[in-house]
């Protein structure tokens, strides 16, 4: 992140609103977990603290000194510049180290109104107020573990007739520094000194607003570094952090996220994905997956804390659900959030194709009509024989919009519905055979991948119909074009394919039939639906209540 080009955090910003910025960035403040490295010898000492102020006053002094030899300002308006030149690099340096802090939308894209900068102001204030009193928590740790005896023996446990060559209060020095989710405390003891992790840790569980939730110790003859991580829950009740995992285009769930929590967004990482998620695996424990980007075994084993995945689709077949249920990983989809449009769009799709609604409208921007007449008859709607594959929220909706067509609707589905009036089918054939078209809204899984194969369209008949907005891998795309081309079905309204966004370019040239971007959920109501039901579900994660709209594992 260049935050020298940003737009929003120009060098005038901290001065005009009055932050002190420096208490947030100091080499102890916010710096990224990382696992400590077994071949570098680390030792942090005690004492040795650096407030981080006095670093960049003395880079500063060096700077004005090289530029007092070197260019030597001929006048007020330069000798202006040239201050004005340095308070801007400080001021620069200073945001460039709150890419760990501020959530996104306060660092990139243009300078927005003076709301959108006073939040941004409010929120580093807020995480002032919030370090102070981590601080105070941490120096009482600090303080309880680097105290020792007059002696110079180890507060935590006498070396007795061992030899040790440690002097004074070296035999463990401490370094507690605060970190993205809350504490990070870095001891190194001398090699006898067994019992000091589980001293720190006893001290951490008295202080009531920590929980440990990292832990990783190394050896480096002769001593050992144990590097322990833990969170705040004071903050954490106020705002827990959450993975974003989503295209760069679809933002639309980012600003009502970060009203309730911090976010993590994938996409802005300039780090590989596996290095990224491996870099905050210790605070993640919920997931918001848009789009259709995998959620695998590997995904999953980079972040163990996880224990949400929050999907804004009704499908979920790009998530490894086995792997979920066997890490204890709940998952939950956007139910009925698209149903109502999915709905409307299925039967958009069918009257668009049976009444040729796209080639009339290309007949008449082509001059045809002029030229050459009268458009060719359409079909009616009314009186179909209408299948339905799978009957849940979507399907059922389906249904109640046709029945006013005078249409005949039956289905099939995992298993029949005793309360339904409609007519079940118990396998696909038969439902096709038995009708002028069939509507897919089925969920894809192994049982549904190509449900929709030779065989059943060739029940279909020459005169019938697929309806497709559920997923591409419902049907076997090469043999419906096949099919198509042939004149073994009539004709299709697809709205899913198998390779998105690649189609079949065979079906170009095609009149027969409606193709459309994967776009039946796209309105701004089923959008505010899907971002209500994704808060919903992470509120009731975070509160520990029963999840709305989880989906089954097994």
């Amino acid at each position: 992140m260049d935050f020298a080009s940003s737009s929003l955090f120009t060098a005038d910003f901290a001065y005009e609103n009055e932050l002190d910025l420096s208490s947030l960035i100091t080499p102890s403040t916010f710096i990224p977990f990382q696992e400590p490295n077994p071949s570098i010898p680390t030792i942090h000492c005690a004492g040795a603290e650096n407030d981080g102020r006095q670093r960049i006053r003395e880079t500063t002094t060096t700077d004005e000194i090289i530029t007092n030899e070197d260019v030597e300002p001929k006048n007020k308006k330069a000798k202006r510049r040239e201050i004005e030149r340095h308070r801007r690099q400080e001021v620069t340096s200073l945001f460039g180290n709150l890419r760990y802090i501020l959530p996104s939308q306060y660092i990139k894209g243009k300078r927005s109104s003076s709301d959108h900068v006073q939040e941004a102001v409010n929120y580093i204030k807020d995480l002032e107020k919030k370090i102070k009193e981590i601080s105070l928590k941490r120096d009482r740790i600090k303080r309880s573990l680097s105290h020792s005896s007059s002696t110079g023996e180890c507060s935590i446990r006498s070396l007795e007739s061992s030899y040790c060559s440690c002097d004074g209060d070296t035999h463990i020095n401490v370094k507690v520094r605060t970190c993205l989710v809350g504490i990070e405390i870095v001891a190194s003891c001398c090699f006898r000194q067994e019992s000091c992790l589980s001293s720190i840790l006893q001290l951490l569980v008295q202080e009531q607003c920590l929980d440990v939730v990292s832990c990783i110790s190394s050896r480096l003859h002769p001593r050992f570094i144990h590097t322990i991580v833990c969170e705040s829950k004071s903050m954490a009740e106020e705002s827990p952090l959450v993975l974003v995992h989503r295209p760069p285009t679809m933002k639309y769930m980012d600003e009502p996220l970060t009203r309730y929590y911090r976010i993590l967004t994938t996409h802005t990482s300039s780090d590989p994905l596996p290095v990224f998620l491996s870099r905050h695996a210790s605070s993640v424990r919920a997931v918001v997956s848009i789009g259709r980007f995998k959620i695998d075994a590997d995904f999953l084993s980079r972040l163990p804390s996880l224990q949400l995945i929050v999907c804004t689709s009704v499908g979920t077949d790009h998530v490894d659900l086995p792997e979920c249920n066997r890490r204890g990983i709940a998952v939950t989809n956007a139910g009925g959030a698209y149903s109502e449009d999915v709905a409307d769009y299925a039967v958009g799709l069918l009257i668009s194709f049976l009444r040729r609604i796209p080639a009339a409208d290309r007949y008449v921007r082509s001059g045809k009509w002029a030229r050459c007449g009268e458009f060719q008859l359409g079909i009616k709607l009314s009186g179909k024989r209408i299948g339905i594959l799978g009957l849940g929220s979507i399907g059922s909706l389906i249904a109640k919009r046709l029945e006013p067509f005078g249409c005949i609707i039956s289905y099939n589905s995992t298993r029949q519905k005793q309360s339904i009036p409609y007519l079940y089918y118990p396998d696909v054939v038969s439902l096709a055979a038995n009708n002028d078209v069939i509507v897919l809204c089925c969920a894809l899984n192994d049982q549904t991948r190509h449900i929709v194969n030779r065989e059943v369209m060739e029940a279909l008949g020459k005169k019938g119909i697929i309806i497709n907005v559920g997923r591409g891998g419902l049907i076997d795309e090469k043999e419906m074009v096949k099919c198509l081309v042939e004149g073994v079905i009539g004709g299709a309204g697809l709205d899913a394919f198998e390779k998105e966004p690649g189609v079949p370019v065979e079906l170009f040239g095609l009149d027969n039939v409606v193709l459309s971007p994967h776009c039946a959920i796209a309105t701004p109501g089923s959008f505010d639906n899907v971002v209500e039901l994704a808060l919903a579900n992470l509120k009731a994660f975070f509160s520990n209540q029963p999840l709305i709209s989880p989906v089954r594992l097994n």
